[in-house]
């Protein structure tokens, strides 16, 4: 009997038809730690349930997970319900999830989270401490596996954006028990190596458990220690490892670390083009003003004529002389004017210039002067004081008469 040929996809077709029959499988509840979640932009989730041994892929429609009251993540222990059948394009038989509920964490998700605790405490990223990196590096240290597409997409961007930098690689195990070791060996490699600018450190996309290495404490401990800046590229966008928080910067994937590492360098001739004109067009400027300025000091009038200046402030120092005498006599006039009323008052108030009115001062014998006829007696000698001298008189008669004005 001759066996009929199929194609691929009758064969896909067949399988399917036989999975979705089986009693069991279409109504199954699996159990595992959810592995590679992601959760796409038309809300349909993509995730892998694991146990110690196996994994299986599986698909969650946005109508179901919109049930959800929490969107499930690496490390969830969880038990999910639904029914396995193929996707025919791919071939690919996984379990198409209707419910899911959330039963604990898993080991590994819970070694992340202790570890990123006790790092975040002991400063590993403090972000006052994070390096920046030079805006065009010469010799760039790229750290990954030499067979992955990362290391092809990291070269391929850099020559493209900017072709003249040096590009070092230090060929690491990105997976498996001895790669953290060989992550942390080539970190210190770079340090001691021909002064490497910036170091770029990652690795494609992947499980939590292929991406692991980047969670080790060695790992962390290299990057926080090395004196270089590290560009942490390690996974997809939505993968976060503790290197992506010890390292100076993070970017999202290989790609994204090489575009943020060297600037395209049409960007950087046409800012230096850019400059250069804004340089020439500064200093022409400048240069046209201290012309006009140096213009307008030799055409200046006082430049031009420099004893017209010197004449005119003399004129103008004659004239404030001339001024500064008038003002100096009309000030010493007043002055002598004032002076004269001032010693007439002294005159009229001089007890000696009632001699030169006519008027005399009488004194007894013992010098006191004679106000009164009570001062006096028939007979005493007066000593009688002019204006040129003084004469001596003798008392020979005393008639009393009343002066008061009173009576005048």
């Amino acid at each position: 009997m001759e066996i009929k040929t199929l194609s691929v996809s009758q064969v896909n077709s067949y399988i399917k038809r036989l999975l979705t029959n089986d009693p069991i499988l279409y109504n199954i509840s699996v159990k595992g730690e959810i592995s590679n979640f992601k959760l796409h932009s038309s809300g349909h989730m993509y995730f892998t349930i694991k146990d110690d041994n196996s994994r299986i892929s599986c698909i969650m429609f946005k109508s179901n997970g919109e049930k959800l009251k929490e969107i499930p993540y690496d490390g969830m222990n969880i038990v999910a319900k639904g029914y396995i059948s193929l996707y025919e394009r791919d071939g690919l038989y996984q379990l198409y999830v209707n419910e899911l509920e959330a039963t604990g964490l898993g080991d590994l998700y819970i070694k992340y989270q202790q570890l990123k605790d006790s790092l975040e405490k002991e400063g590993l990223f403090d972000k006052s401490k994070k390096k920046s990196i030079p805006y065009i590096p010469k010799k760039i240290g790229i750290i990954t596996s030499p067979t992955g597409a990362a290391i092809r997409d990291i070269i391929s961007v850099i020559k493209r954006r900017f072709p003249n930098v040096e590009m070092y690689i230090f060929p690491v195990l990105v997976q498996g028990e001895k790669s953290a070791a060989s992550i942390a060996k080539a970190i210190d490699e770079c340090n001691g190596f021909q002064n490497i600018e910036v170091i770029i450190v990652g690795r494609g996309g992947g499980s939590i458990e292929e991406l692991w290495a980047f969670n080790e404490e060695v790992v962390a401990r290299a990057i926080y220690k090395s004196k270089i800046p590290v560009i942490s590229a390690v996974g997809h966008e939505t993968d976060f490892t503790i290197a992506d928080f010890v390292a100076d910067i993070r970017a999202n994937t290989p790609s994204a670390a090489a575009e943020l590492v060297v600037p395209r360098l049409v960007d950087v001739i046409a800012t230096l083009n850019s400059l250069n004109k804004r340089l020439l067009l500064s200093i022409n400027t400048k240069i046209n003003t201290k012309q006009e300025q140096l213009n307008a000091i030799k055409n200046n009038y006082h430049f031009k004529y420099p004893l017209n200046y010197i004449y005119d402030e003399k004129q103008h120092l004659d004239e404030s002389y001339k001024r500064l005498c008038k003002i100096t006599k009309q000030n010493k006039d007043r002055q002598d004017e004032k002076l004269r009323h001032i010693v007439e008052k002294l005159n009229n108030l001089n007890p000696l210039s009632i001699f030169s009115r006519g008027y005399a001062i009488v004194e007894n014998d013992q010098n006191n002067t004679v106000k009164s006829i009570e001062d006096i007696n028939e007979g005493d000698t007066l000593n009688i004081n002019l204006l040129d001298g003084k004469a001596t008189a003798k008392v020979l008669n005393i008639t009393k008469e009343d002066m008061s004005l009173e009576k005048r």
